[in-house]
Formats: C-alpha cells, structure tokens, sequence
C-alpha cells in the first residue's frame, strides 16, 4: 500500500503559520465583584504564552485603547455597549526594530500582566444592574518591523478574553 501522495502531505499555509507562533490568550479579572456607583474598579489583565513548548515575543508595552494593545468593551444585562465618558488612548511611539529591550520572551506557560483602572463613573456604569466587560488584544506593532523572533504582531489577529460580570448597587 502506497503512503499519501507529497501534495496531499503538505500543509496550508494558514496552518503552517499557525503552528511557528505559539498561542496566546488574554484573562480578565475585577478587584471585586459588586461595586457602589462611585467606587474604582481594577482589572488585573494577562497575555500567557499557552503553548507548552515554544517561546515567543510579544510587545511589551501594554497599554489600553487605540493605538495600544487592549481594547475595553462593556455591554448591560441587555447586551446593550455601554458608551464610555473617557476614551483611552495609548499614546507611546513605536520601538526601533532593533531596540530588543522593548520586546518579552514569554516561555511557555509563562505571561506579562498589567492592571487597567479607572471609575465606574468614567466607565458609564454608574446606573445599578449587572454588566459584563472583556478586552481584545491585538500587537500594535507589526512583525517586519521588528528583529525578535517568533514574534506575536498585528498580523496574528485579534484575541478576545474571558467575559466577566460585574454588578453595580445603588
């Protein structure tokens, strides 16, 4: 019996690229679970390298809204989106290719964290009920333009996090 063929043993190139970069995924998590309307909130936000074998680099740099890494979304127990009063923007200038101090080597199963703070006033939801909140990551940055590689970039697409819910009393 004749093994496959050598055009049915190779593989997609989607697939190929897929299996060089390691898997990441983002985790969400409040400071608390039931808010008063004027309270703070925290969320304690991870980017973990879930492959068990492989490193891989990622920006370093974390920072929330556009032209950064995370992008917030809130949506009502009616999943209704929650228009927010303050619009994050991540502000800091791209790194220079070679500039490797601005990049992490996550090993596997290891993450980089940062936390995201603000008020339930500047996040529009002061009004009581339950809410539910996650963040998507994607790189800023795009491969070319760096020297670090396997590199997590722009071009890896969107990661969406876990969905938590949160609840504001009155």
């Amino acid at each position: 019996m004749a093994g496959p063929s050598a055009e049915a043993t190779k593989l997609p190139a989607a697939v190929a690229l897929k299996q060089q970069i390691p898997e990441l995924e983002v985790s969400v998590v409040a400071n608390k679970a039931k808010y008063k309307r004027r309270d703070r909130i925290r969320l304690d936000v991870k980017l973990t390298n879930t492959d068990g074998l492989r490193d891989v680099f990622v920006y370093g740099l974390l920072e929330f809204g556009h032209g950064g890494s995370f992008a917030l979304y809130r949506r009502d127990s009616k999943g209704r989106e929650v228009p927010t009063r303050f619009i994050d923007e991540g502000l800091s200038e791209p790194p220079k290719a070679d500039e490797r101090s601005a990049f992490v080597k996550l090993r596997p199963d290891h993450f980089l964290g940062t936390s995201y703070r603000s008020s339930i006033y500047l996040l529009h939801l002061e009004k009581p009920g339950r809410y539910y909140i996650w963040l998507e990551y994607q790189s800023p940055i795009l491969k070319s333009d760096v020297d670090v590689s396997p590199f997590w970039g722009a071009e890896n697409g969107i990661i969406k996090s876990n969905v938590i819910s949160i609840e504001v009393l009155r």
